[in-house]
């Protein structure tokens, strides 16, 4: 079965667009006959009733189309901008091709180069295990490519610490690049939740297996710990700018000191003559 794959199987795409999610206000705006909707606490599920097409937006700014054609879901891509929170500026998105088999597992078919999700049965619950994994790796996609980027921007900070014995920075540029460095750091330590087992699978434990096999697949574990590896770079960077200006500091109080003393002895000088 798996070597007569054909290109025209359905499509399956996470997209992450957004730091998080109104999924409140999203299932109240699209309440229509022709949807069926399921909210909990951190997905909801949205299912179209005559095209069936199933949809899962996650509250940490990601959701996972299903049988959508590219042409829906730069719609929803579109739609879901109103009921985010703190839009991202690059969209990351991940695609799949998807079947059904007798089997529900992983791969990457040689021929096409195309990653195939088999599924055993239509199940909702199947797919929204699936889309736990996906969703989690796009997310973390996310972080990877701020984090880079952050350590790109200030990855010569040591070496002309290293050189020169300080950073040609201002005061005020290094500040900005405290705030950067920050927000980066903490934007991933917020959504830091999103990284353990979500609380679906402690009331589910029959589908976790398909949300450990989509982990696996997607290298979820070694990229978790290459992130944090990265979040440790970034707070080295931290605690390099805060030395450089606490030293800056104190060489300005220093030369006030100085500059005190030299005026007392100028003064004394003075009354003496």
């Amino acid at each position: 079965m798996k070597d007569q794959i054909k290109l025209s199987r359905k499509r399956c795409v996470s997209f992450c667009t957004a730091f998080s999610y109104d999924l409140t206000a999203l299932a109240n705006a699209i309440k229509r006959k022709d949807y069926e909707i399921k909210l909990s606490r951190d997905v909801l599920h949205v299912k179209h009733l005559k095209k069936f097409y199933n949809i899962f937006f996650f509250q940490q700014g990601c959701f996972v189309c299903w049988g959508l054609s590219r042409r829906q879901e730069q719609k929803w891509v579109k739609y879901v901008i109103m009921f985010s929170r703190d839009p991202i500026p690059i969209i990351e998105s991940d695609f799949f091709s998807f079947q059904y088999d007798n089997e529900t597992s992983i791969y990457t078919h040689e021929r096409f180069k195309l990653d195939i999700i088999t599924l055993e049965s239509d199940h909702s619950q199947c797919k929204l295990a699936i889309s736990y994994g996906l969703a989690k790796s796009i997310k973390l996609e996310s972080f990877e490519d701020a984090i880079q980027e952050t350590v790109k921007t200030n990855n010569t900070l040591p070496i002309e610490i290293a050189r020169f014995g300080t950073i040609s920075l201002s005061k005020k540029a290094i500040f900005k690049r405290i705030g950067e460095i920050f927000l980066a750091r903490s934007s991933i330590t917020l959504n830091s939740e999103i990284l353990d087992t979500p609380e679906f699978f402690w009331r589910n434990p029959n589908l976790e297996p398909f949300y450990i096999m989509t982990n696996k697949f997607l290298d979820i574990p070694i990229r978790v710990t290459a992130l944090n590896q990265k979040l440790d770079v970034l707070q080295e960077l931290l605690d390099i700018l805060n030395s450089q200006l606490q030293h800056r500091h104190s060489t300005f109080l220093e030369i006030i000191i100085i500059i005190l003393i030299l005026v007392e002895i100028l003064i004394s000088l003075l009354l003496h003559i």
